[in-house]
């Protein structure tokens, strides 16, 4: 049996017990990470592996690049505050609303936020004692805890703007693509890590430079088996419903 022959046998189990097993709510996976990485693609594959699988999916539009209004990309503060709150709307709506979903894919949500707002700080675009402020009200445990897994992306700033430039027609830098903005990210990402990543349920690094030797697809079906394992542990030691 193949490894996507294995996924695809693991996916309709899950989906058995799920139907004759419901959870009170979905599975919360958070996908968030640099520019480039890979991370959308990763979703769109992911998603659509879960949905033909006929497992129910939540995966709302990335709130950074494609809901937040054009008005707020003036001023950073805003703009981040905008999109955790618009990843913070899903997760309550996930907890509470009354739309069935077994698993909701947020493309940047509460870690990626507190990336952010970090990055905001070390630039001196807001005070630290703010940027406390957000990061503890990101953590709220009732919220943080809901996240089953985060998957963070990884690649290095060269990379980024190859893969950037790969099908452009100038090479021009922008705001956010440039070296220096994409190295001082992955640092905000760092301190993020070391100092949060313990408090989600779960977490992992996903490293997509091109020195990793990885493609689209089996980074996708590494992320899915994650998933499903997730499904898995929960019904750990349940008797079926009749």
């Amino acid at each position: 049996m193949t490894d996507m022959e294995q996924l695809i046998e693991r996916a309709q189990a899950v989906l058995d017990r799920l139907r004759s097993d419901p959870r009170d709510r979905p599975v919360f996976v958070e996908f968030a990470g640099t520019p480039k990485s890979g991370k959308s693609s990763c979703i769109e594959i992911v998603r659509h592996f879960f949905r033909r699988s006929d497992i129910k999916v939540l995966a709302p539009a990335e709130g950074a690049s494609r809901r937040t209004p054009y008005f707020l990309k003036d001023d950073l503060m805003a703009f981040n505050t905008w999109s955790a709150s618009y990843a913070l709307m899903h997760v309550l709506e996930g907890l509470h609303g009354s739309d069935r979903y077994d698993l909701a894919i947020l493309d940047r949500g509460l870690f990626d936020a507190l990336a952010w707002f970090e990055l905001l700080a070390s630039e001196g675009e807001i005070a630290l004692e703010d940027r406390n402020h957000v990061q503890n009200f990101l953590q709220i445990e009732q919220w943080r805890t809901a996240i089953d897994e985060v998957f963070l992306f990884r690649t290095d700033p060269q990379t980024s703007l190859e893969r950037e430039h790969s099908d452009k027609l100038t090479k021009e830098q922008g705001q956010a693509m440039n070296l220096d903005f994409l190295e001082k990210l992955n640092q905000a990402y760092d301190a993020v890590e070391e100092r949060f990543a313990a408090g989600f349920r779960q977490f992992k690094s996903v490293d997509t430079s091109a020195s990793a030797g990885t493609t689209a697809k089996s980074t996708a079906a590494e992320v899915a088996s994650e998933i499903l394992a997730i499904f898995e542990e929960d019904f750990q030691g349940l008797e079926p419903r009749s």
